[in-house]
This record gives structure tokens, sequence and C-alpha cells, in this order.
């Protein structure tokens, strides 16, 4: 008694038989041959693409530290002039003690100070300002004529943050 689900002997014998007759054709050297050059041309296509966002991601980067330097200082010198005990040369040094921690040369004429009380009057000695009044301490500078910034981007390209951008730092505070 032969069961309808098991496999004919014979069927199979033929199937196997035919298998091992049939020419075998290797057809993996051809695509291979094929795609020989396609890696090399990859990664000439795509490494300067790739490295010209991660310099651009660099100097934005820096970019944006300098401004956020820039705000400290100002915050940083607008608490030392409105202190009852600042001398006229405090908020000059807190800026410049400040962007130094952030490797920065400070420049003197990069920082303003204006009595917003008094009809905004440009300060030159905080001491002078009377107690109450409303102090605004502003930090600009050129981009590019801040010392020490490393710009990979526009030194191989010409493009990127360029010297038209100002890093501002501002901060107002009442005279005490």
């Amino acid at each position: 008694m032969s069961s309808s689900f098991a496999p004919d002997a014979s069927a199979c014998a033929d199937a196997a038989s035919a298998e091992r007759d049939r020419p075998r054709v290797d057809r993996r050297p051809i695509r291979r041959q094929r795609r020989r050059g396609v890696g090399l041309l990859e990664l000439v296509v795509v490494f300067p693409t790739l490295m010209f966002v991660m310099l651009g991601v660099v100097e934005f980067g820096q970019y944006f530290y300098i401004r956020s330097c820039f705000e400290a200082a100002a915050r940083d010198a607008c608490r030392a002039a409105i202190l009852e005990t600042a001398a006229s040369t405090d908020p000059a040094t807190k800026a410049a003690a400040t962007l130094a921690q952030a490797n920065i040369t400070f420049n003197s004429s990069w920082m303003t100070i204006v009595d917003y009380t008094n009809s905004s009057s440009t300060v030159t000695d905080v001491t002078t300002v009377p107690f109450g009044h409303t102090l605004i301490v502003t930090i600009q500078a050129q981009y590019s004529s801040i010392p020490n910034v490393y710009r990979p981007l526009s030194a191989m390209t010409g493009i990127g943050v360029g010297g038209s951008r100002m890093c501002t730092g501002q901060c107002q505070m009442i005279r005490e």
C-alpha cells in the first residue's frame, strides 16, 4: 500500500539526474568585472562633499561658540560695571578675562557702555554714572578680525562664515 503523500522515488531520481546533466554557468565573475571601479568612483564623489560638510559644521560651530562667549563677556562686564565699588577699568578687565577662557584676545575697542537713562550717552568711566541708571554693555567685533579663530572652510574655499559677520554680545542692567 503506497501513501499518496510519499514522493515517487523515480521522479526524484529523474530530477537529480537532470540537475547533474545541466551545464553550470557562474555569473558572479561577470558582475564583479562590471562593478570593479564603482567603489573608488563613489569615494571620489562622496568624500570631498562630506569633508566640506564637516568643515562647515566645524566653522559654524565655532562661530556660534564665539557669539556665546561674547554674550557671556558682555554679561560679566555689565555685572562689574553696575556695582557700587566698580572701578573704571573693571568692565574691560572682566570682559578680557571671560574671553581669555575661550582663547580670544580681547580688544577694548570692541566694547561700548551706554547710559540708557541719560539719553543714551556713551560712558567712558562707569564711576560717573549715578545709581539707578540703566547701563547697556555691548561687545561687538567682526568675525574675521577676531584672533585665534580657526576657519577651515573659508581658508580652503573662500566660502563659509565670511568677514562681514558680526559677533555681538549685549547686556542691560541697572546700576546699584
